[in-house]
Formats: C-alpha cells, structure tokens, sequence
C-alpha cells in the first residue's frame, strides 16, 4: 500500500514537470485523508533551519496534515540534514507535536530547479483537534475554563499554558469542587498529563472521571437548583450578616433528621435526601452565605482527633467558626471564637483568624 501511495506522488510530480526522489528515515508516507476544510496553499519557502523549525511548527499547531515547503538550500544534502534534525525536535519539545503527532514524513523532489519537499503528517486518533485546544496565559484563565468544564459535566479539557510554572491542576479541581457544590455534583478523579513532562510551553490534558453519569449529573444539577433559590427566598429582607448566618443555618439544618453518612454527591444527597457529612454541611452552608454576599470559607481538619470539616464566616469585619453539627448536638446555632475551638485543630495560616 505505501509503495503504490508513493508511485502515486511520483506521477503527480512528474506530470507537473517535477523530478523526486525519496529520503531515508523519515520518508515513510501514510495515507490520510484530507481534512475537507484544507485548501491547498503555496510553497513555504525555508532559507535556514530556524524558518524550517517555524513552518513545521505552524504546520503542526494548525492541524494540517500536509505542507509543500521550497528549500532554498545550497545543497540537497543540507537540506535534508536540517529536515531530519528539525522534525526529531519538533516531536521531542513542540507541545502541539509531542501532544498529537504519530508521524511526520516527507517526500523530497525538486521542480524549477530547486529542492521541494512535500510534508506529511499523521496525527494519534485519540486527540483533540489542534484548534479545539484552549490557550491560556494566566492561571485565573485556567480557572475560569475549569469552572465552565466542571459545571458542564464535562470529561476533560485540553489546554495550550506558555511558562505554566508548577501548578497543581488536580487541585483547583478540588477546591472548586469545594466552592461549588451546588454546581459540581460530584468532584471528579482528575488525571493530568503533560506534553511535553517539562518545557517552558506545554499542552496540559485534564481528564475527569466520574462514577456518576453525565445525564445523571445534569439532573442532579437541576434538582438542587430551586434548594439554593429556596435559601435566597429565605433571606428576603432587611437582615444583618449575623442574622443571615443563623437563618441559613435554620433552612439547612430543619430540613430533615439527617442521616450522618459520606456520599460522592455531597449537595445532591444533603439536600434531598438528608444524607451527609461534616464535609457536606460545610460545603453547602459556605455557598449559601457566599450566595447570600456572606465572606466564608469551609475549613478542613480534626475534632477530637477525627477527619472534620467546618465554616469560618464573617460577621461586621471579624471571622467566627461555625460547626454546624456541633451546633445541632447542642443548644442550636453559636458562632465561635477561635479560643473556643477546644478539641479542633487545623491550619491556622490557611484561614482567616477568628479572635
């Protein structure tokens, strides 16, 4: 097959009035078909190895899956140096490449005298299209097509980051995944992989995996929707911050009898079926007081020497902590200074202060 695909690009060149001849170890050609959109351009012409390195980029990073190149070289020989040594660095360092590229081969001929080259290039079947990558410059970026990703269901998401620096995407996955559940049903398994592991510029793949359907996710969604309007409805009127607070706490915690049990849909479960954690009563209660223009945090540690979560809330400019449970244990709705955390510890530093 790739002998006759071959004999097929010699007849062409030949009936256009060009003679070719083939290279060694990148010549190989597989057959493609071409991208329906892929109008047919012009020659690019390449003086030197830097221009080379850029027409081959752009190639790659546009999709395409073939280019015609005019090599302005002194020589064949040189010429063909410079091919194979800038495709073995695109494949090794250009995101785009190392990310989607199965082969790049060519064709090398001359017409009108001079060297051409006809670039093929094949692309792994499991990738996103080039033009489907997002490009970000800052990590605010990031987290705004997180955001739109995860509150959409969605399994993943390819970025293009120049100059990403060290940053942990499973993360922010988790802390938005914190902050919203009322969006975020279920926080994802995150799996990131990097293209290339190192580089000053990478395409960074972020895929989630749910135990949870994406049709059942949406559904989910749309059941704890009217909850949350419900807890703004509740607010209605002229309320203090503080008053704010232990009216949320009185929608959230007269719902039902709850049953104190962990569930992978935090909001969902709480919510309608009174079934949750400390980690839930928190995530829940911080994004109705967030709702309700309310500055709180959920803060995670131990109680007793066990795994608990809790809020810290604002209330006239000083931070108080809230545990809900505690208060449901007890004689209803407080709010505490950091010196009455008896039995709690966590990480001050990552908080705001409580005095």
């Amino acid at each position: 097959m790739r002998k006759m695909i071959a004999l097929v690009m010699v007849l062409c060149l030949l009936l256009s009035g060009c003679s070719f001849w083939t290279d060694g170890s990148y010549s190989s050609v597989k057959p493609h078909k071409e991208a329906a959109n892929q109008e047919e351009k012009p020659a690019e012409n390449v003086s030197d190895y830097e221009e080379l390195i850029r027409v081959l980029e752009a190639l790659v990073e546009n999709g395409a899956e073939s280019g015609m190149l005019s090599m302005q070289y002194d020589t064949e020989d040189a010429a063909r140096a410079d091919l194979d040594k800038a495709i073995r660095e695109i494949r090794q360092n250009d995101p785009f490449a190392v990310y989607a590229v199965e082969e790049i081969g060519y064709v090398f001929g001359a017409s009108g005298g001079r060297n051409a080259v006809s670039v093929q290039i094949t692309y792994l079947q499991n990738r996103v299209h080039a033009d489907k990558i997002q490009r970000v410059q800052t990590l605010e970026q990031v987290e705004q097509i997180l955001a739109q990703h995860l509150d959409d269901c969605d399994a993943g998401v390819v970025l293009y980051f120049a100059d990403p620096g060290q940053v942990d995407y499973a993360q922010m996955v988790a802390d938005y995944a914190l902050a919203y559940p009322q969006k975020v049903m279920e926080a994802p398994e995150v799996t990131v992989s990097l293209y290339p592991e190192e580089g000053i510029e990478q395409i960074v793949e972020l895929k989630f995996s749910y135990q949870t359907s994406r049709a059942q996710l949406r559904t989910l969604q749309n059941k704890v929707a009217p909850v949350f309007s419900s807890a703004a409805q509740h607010l209605a009127g002229d309320w203090t911050a503080a008053e704010k607070a232990q009216r949320l706490y009185g929608f959230l915690m007269d719902r039902y009898e709850y049953n104190i049990q962990t569930s992978i849909t935090p909001a969902y479960s709480l919510l309608l079926h009174g079934v949750g954690d400390s980690r839930a009563f928190a995530m829940v209660y911080s994004a109705m007081c967030r709702q309700a223009g309310l500055d709180g945090h959920v803060v995670t540690g131990t109680r007793e020497g066990a795994p608990w979560v809790w809020n810290a809330v604002q209330i006239d400019g000083e931070y108080y902590y809230i545990d809900l449970l505690r208060c449901n244990e007890q004689d209803g709705f407080r709010l505490y200074t950091q010196g009455e955390m008896t039995n709690y510890v966590w990480d001050y530093s990552a908080y705001p202060t409580a005095e």
